[in-house]
């Protein structure tokens, strides 16, 4: 759906309050670093002019006011974080290559991360707030006439368009189908009543759900909006039975589908990934793996015999194959590979199952990160004979393979971990797997290694073991 038109009212409120927060930041930073609100310099007030000015360009660049109707928090989130690190890398940038005066670098790194923090924060209180307020106040509707009816378009109408925090009203539904209820009460004739209805009642937008046997009719829709400034969606009939997302691509002006969005194919995504996975995985290296690798080695070692590590050959990126590393958790045993651990095994060891209730048994796959055959958050790989057998049971089961592995990922955070009992298990983790890999963000990624974190420490987990 469309974005909202701007509103003017927004923009300059926006506008004036990520002005004051860089303001408010500047002066902060500068009590903080020269024990007084003013500095007495005035590069100092060049350079906050100069950051002024980087950010406004940023905000059109970015188009960081308009708000969408459907606009979930943590997208809105990414977006300002995109632009907040090229603010950043930009403002480092010119005052390196434009001066060679001695500024304090302190100063310059405190004003950056609190104006970063600042500007993080505004931005979801505002969308909080805004949503609350459009709903009460019918703040900006846009009334909707829906043209077509199907299954999906139900569930659409009841999950978004009836919900008053998006601001939609529906004003009528043309459709041969029979309706009840409230969308009954909504429904205003069939097909053919349509471009009368739209004659008699002022319109600024239509959404179009017919099969391709319409066409003329749909033909006849488009031209009569495009005459009587009416705007036009098309949610395609299709959308019915192809439930994932896809793009449109135009080949010689001929649309081509594309039946899975996968931002990882993008290289600046996969830069920005690799990039993290690697500084991330070292800072733990040095300051966490240095001492507890030792401890838990020697833990292993002492109490029962084999080897610290255990390495097993599991299904990777692509359908390669790779060798993950754990601590060893059980004794050693011919069965590792073919029989998943169960509850109460008999062959895990007492400091493996610790290991194995608070996930430190995955920590060496850190270096499997850092061998680039993982990525820290990705669908978690399975061993060869369970990639054989589930991509037989469960229906694109192997759509989960064309992103790197994970130490941990998304289905995890959402409690499908640890032993499959049943192939509805599986179904359930390769459903959130490629979840995670059509909606991948950097944010995306944050908010499940918080989460993994917090599970960890706070939150008994009944599958871990």
């Amino acid at each position: 759906m469309m974005p909202q038109p701007k509103s003017k009212v927004v923009l300059t409120i926006s506008f004036s309050v990520d002005l004051l927060l860089l303001a408010f930041a500047f002066f902060i930073s500068n009590y903080i670093k020269f024990g007084v609100l003013s500095p007495k310099d005035s590069f100092y007030y060049t350079l906050f002019l100069i950051w002024e000015t980087i950010w406004v360009l940023l905000v059109l660049k970015f188009n960081l006011y308009e708000i969408p109707r459907i606009l979930y928090i943590d997208k809105l989130i990414s977006k300002n974080a995109q632009a907040l690190i090229a603010f950043v890398f930009l403002s480092a940038t010119v005052v390196f290559f434009s001066t060679n005066y001695k500024f304090s670098r302190i100063f310059f790194i405190t004003t950056l991360l609190l104006f970063s923090a600042f500007v993080l924060i505004w931005r979801a209180l505002f969308l909080f707030f805004f949503k609350k307020y459009r709903a009460k106040k019918r703040y900006r509707f846009t009334e909707l006439v829906f043209i077509g009816f199907n299954n999906h378009i139900k569930r659409f109408i009841k999950t978004v368009y009836l919900d008053p925090k998006y601001g939609y009203e529906i004003k009528a539904i043309f459709t041969e189908a029979p309706l009840k209820g409230k969308l009954g009460a909504l429904k205003k004739g069939k097909l053919k009543d349509a471009i009368k209805f739209l004659e008699q009642n002022k319109t600024k937008e239509i959404v179009i759900s017919l099969p391709h046997t319409q066409a003329k009719f749909i033909n006849e829709l488009l031209q009569y909006a495009d005459n009587n400034l009416i705007r036009v969606s098309v949610i395609p009939e299709f959308s019915e039975y192809l439930s994932q997302i896809f793009t449109i691509n135009y080949i010689e002006n001929v649309p081509v589908l594309k039946f899975r969005r996968e931002p990882l194919q993008s290289l600046t995504n996969r830069i920005l990934k690799r990039g993290f996975d690697v500084v991330f995985s070292s800072l733990l290296i040095v300051f966490v793996f240095s001492w507890l690798f030792p401890l838990i080695a020697i833990l292993i070692k002492s109490t029962s015999k084999g080897p610290v590590f255990f390495a097993q050959e599991r299904t990777g990126r692509d359908g390669e194959t790779f060798k993950c590393y754990k601590f060893r958790s059980m004794e050693v045993n011919a069965d590792s590979d073919n029989i998943q651990a169960k509850k109460h095994d008999k062959r895990i060891t007492r400091v493996g199952a610790i290991l194995r209730k608070t996930s430190l048994d995955e920590l060496p796959q850190i270096v499997n990160v850092l061998l680039n055959n993982m990525s820290l958050v990705g669908p978690r790989p399975h061993m060869l004979k369970h990639t054989e057998e589930y991509r037989l049971l469960v229906d694109k089961f192997m759509v989960r393979h064309f992103a790197k592995p994970g130490v941990t990922g998304w289905a995890q955070i959402l409690g499908f971990r640890g032993e499959t009992k049943t192939v509805k298990d599986m179904k359930n983790r390769a459903m959130a797997d490629i979840w995670y890999i059509e909606n991948w963000s950097f944010m995306l990624d944050l908010k499940i290694i918080l989460r993994t974190v917090y599970t960890i420490l706070f939150k008994k987990e009944e599958n871990a073991y």
